[in-house]
């Protein structure tokens, strides 16, 4: 059974980033509509710029499933693959926190928490372009074009 999950860990990561949503979401009463095409699987972590290593035994460089918006769940648009590492760094923290951590926290820890603080402050930008453009849904709609290619710079954001 462990190299049948081993397997598909390697040759499926989607799945294995999905399916472990679902029993998290499932376990802590968050919602859950996420589809494949939901998530981007980018080769370097858009918060910290390491490889992702795919496939193996959990590590720092790990993909994770970050929820931008740790309240809202795992939905369409409030998700991004990161890094394992990226994503207990920012944990259910505030940016303000994060900003702070930036700044006082540990000297080996600060770049990443800049880092951290960076990303936070990206995705921020795209929920309120994103807002904008719902505010008036038409096709020819700027922000919507501005929210679309938000979104596609920072699925594959390289640091």
């Amino acid at each position: 059974m462990r190299g049948y999950l081993r397997k598909i860990r390697k040759t499926r990561p989607h799945e294995t980033i999905l399916e472990r949503a679902r029993k998290r979401a499932r376990r802590q009463g968050f919602p859950y509509t996420l589809r494949r095409q939901d998530i981007a699987l980018p080769a370097r972590c858009p918060v910290l710029g390491i490889p992702l290593r795919v496939g193996q035994s959990r590590s720092p460089a790990s993909p994770s499933l970050d929820r931008i918006d740790p309240g809202q769940g795992y939905v369409p648009g409030n998700v991004r693959v990161i890094s394992d590492h990226a994503n207990k760094l920012k944990g259910n923290r505030r940016l303000a926190d994060i900003r702070s951590m930036s700044l006082k926290g540990p000297l080996a820890r600060r770049a990443k928490y800049q880092a951290v603080a960076a990303y936070m402050e990206r995705e921020a930008l795209l929920v309120e372009v994103r807002q904008k453009a719902a505010q008036e849904p038409r096709p020819d709609n700027p922000w919507q074009v501005i929210a679309d290619f938000l979104e596609q710079r920072f699925r594959h954001f390289s640091v």
